[in-house]
């Protein structure tokens, strides 16, 4: 039931910062009135006041002109430390929810150190923390040329769009390709020849999509990129159509007022018939994991139900992780606290939240699947973390691809890492078909002066965790953001269909070298 969103990933990189996004007054309130802490050395103040809501943040997890000039600013801001010319109004001024975050005090009016205490805690990070030179991923690895796929450029005339979702009908053959042009966003329909079916405009990018019958399910993004004043809430709709048409001629909005909702996923998580909707807002400063919870009474009504008050919803899962008969939520978080968090279920409305793995909040989480890897009957974890656009990014080799093993009790070990500068998406599947799960990821942030490039791996599964990688011959002067698992050409093998959201312009791949329709990517699996 693990739906494997192909997600954009898409520019939410801007939107987690290291500081704390979930922490409320009362809490910061009473970190604050701890008198010790004028005699406190800047470690110790570090940890008494940085990992109140989320890991501790290793200060040799940034390089020392991230922490001084970008993270450690901002992180200051949720202590009530505010640059000289960027005032608390300002600050508020660009969040989604301003009511919403002025209520839950994430940016207390007055400080909660003193200056001297802030100082202490800035001299510390910023004297240990290593040189932007050493987090270059220091292996010599020698990825051989992709083989069994062929490369194919399907895009026949339409103007290329800013991907945002890929997703593949495989009962029709129809494939949907989300996506923004500027502000806006775009939703286009192609049958099996990549010929355009049906064109949608849409108001805004959309994130994610369920295909129905008769209608399609679109999770709406509103604003990608915050600006003050001039911010939209993201939506759930449902395009259209009569039986027997092929385009959408109508649409109802299911719910607005989303803080930017990256996935939707339907499920009937009581058994009972009734599909609820769990929806990944993932926010700014403020963001949500909630649950639409249909009425057995009125199937037309619908109660909203929080599941956790925090942003950095990103990517959600439902399976029966404890083995009583109901199913589980399992979530991942990518703002402050990254984590991943089963959801345990009662079977009668009440969930309880166990944290399973917590990151670094650098670590830059942007997507996991739950699938069993080792094949001993229990789903283990295959996790990505790569996103490096909250401040001017730099090369990090904790960056990449891991799989965490399960002991058979939710309890994670990890047994793989492939390090991959910005990976952003990663999924397993035996591409070859010798019954062992392979593993196809790309990256948004690659290390672009390294040759090859790296920001399209295939690891071919040799057993026991070992896997050989593979990259492109010729890189591709794509910024990939998503893809899409699938059998396009119907032929039992399954392909990759690759969306980008713009191009690398550069010596190597000037722009007399990039067509124009650039936006999707087929990587055709020839089936040996």
């Amino acid at each position: 039931m693990c739906e494997k969103l192909a997600r954009w990933g898409g520019l939410f990189w801007m939107f987690g910062i290291l500081a704390c996004g979930s922490a409320d007054k009362q809490t910061q309130s009473e970190v604050a009135l701890d008198k010790t802490t004028s005699i406190l050395s800047g470690e110790e103040l570090s940890r008494q006041f940085c990992q109140s809501c989320h890991l501790y943040p290793d200060p040799k997890s940034l390089d020392k002109n991230t922490w001084e000039r970008s993270v450690l600013p901002l992180m200051g801001r949720r202590f009530g430390i505010y640059e000289e010319n960027v005032p608390r109004d300002e600050v508020i001024k660009g969040a989604l929810n301003r009511q919403a975050v002025i209520e839950q005090g994430i940016f207390p009016e007055h400080p909660l150190l003193s200056d001297k205490e802030w100082a202490a805690i800035v001299r510390y990070y910023v004297s240990n923390a290593p040189d932007s030179n050493e987090f270059l991923i220091k292996d010599e690895r020698s990825p051989g040329a992709i083989d069994g796929f062929e490369v194919l450029k399907p895009l026949k005339g339409a103007a290329s769009i800013s991907t945002t979702v890929i997703r593949a009908d495989p009962d029709t053959g129809l494939l949907y390709i989300g996506g923004s042009l500027g502000r806006l966003g775009i939703l286009r329909i192609l049958d099996r020849n990549f010929d355009t079916v049906d064109e949608i405009k849409l108001p805004s990018p959309p994130t994610d999509i369920r295909v129905g019958r008769e209608e399609l399910a679109v999770t709406l993004a509103g604003s990608l990129v915050l600006a003050p004043e001039n911010n939209l809430f993201g939506e759930l709709i449902y395009l259209l159509r009569r039986p027997g048409e092929t385009k959408y001629s109508s649409y109802r909005k299911f719910a607005g007022d989303l803080s930017r909702p990256v996935h939707s996923l339907f499920e009937d998580l009581e058994g009972d018939g009734q599909e609820d909707i769990i929806v990944a807002e993932f926010g700014y400063y403020t963001g949500s994991l909630s649950l639409f919870k249909k009425s057995q009474d009125n199937q037309n009504m619908y109660k909203k139900v929080i599941l956790k008050n925090a942003p950095g919803a990103i990517k959600v899962c439902v399976e029966d992780m404890n083995r009583d008969g109901i199913p589980d939520i399992v979530a991942l978080f990518a703002q402050g606290d990254e984590s991943i968090s089963i959801f345990y279920s009662d079977g009668r409305g009440g969930y309880r939240e166990e944290t399973v793995l917590r990151f670094d909040p650098s670590y830059g989480s942007v997507y996991f699947e739950l699938v069993d890897m080792n094949a001993d009957g229990h789903l283990d974890i295959l996790y990505v973390n790569g996103d490096n656009g909250d401040y001017p990014p730099i090369l990090k080799g904790y960056h990449g691809i891991r799989i965490f093993e399960n002991d058979g009790e939710n309890n994670y070990k990890q047994v793989y890492f492939y390090p991959m500068h910005g990976a952003f998406k990663a999924s397993a599947e035996d591409f070859d078909q010798d019954g062992q799960l392979d593993i196809f990821a790309i990256s948004y942030f690659p290390n672009i002066k390294a040759q090859p490039r790296h920001d399209l791996v295939y690891l071919k599964n040799r057993g026991k965790y070992s896997f050989s990688a593979q990259v492109l011959k010729n890189d591709l002067p794509r910024r990939w953001i998503t893809f899409e698992i699938a059998d396009i050409d119907s032929d039992g093998h399954k392909d990759v269909l690759l969306g980008s959201m713009g191009i690398f312009r550069s010596q190597a791949s000037p722009d007399n070298d990039v067509d124009e329709n650039h936006s999707l990517i087929w990587l055709r699996n020839l089936g040996n």
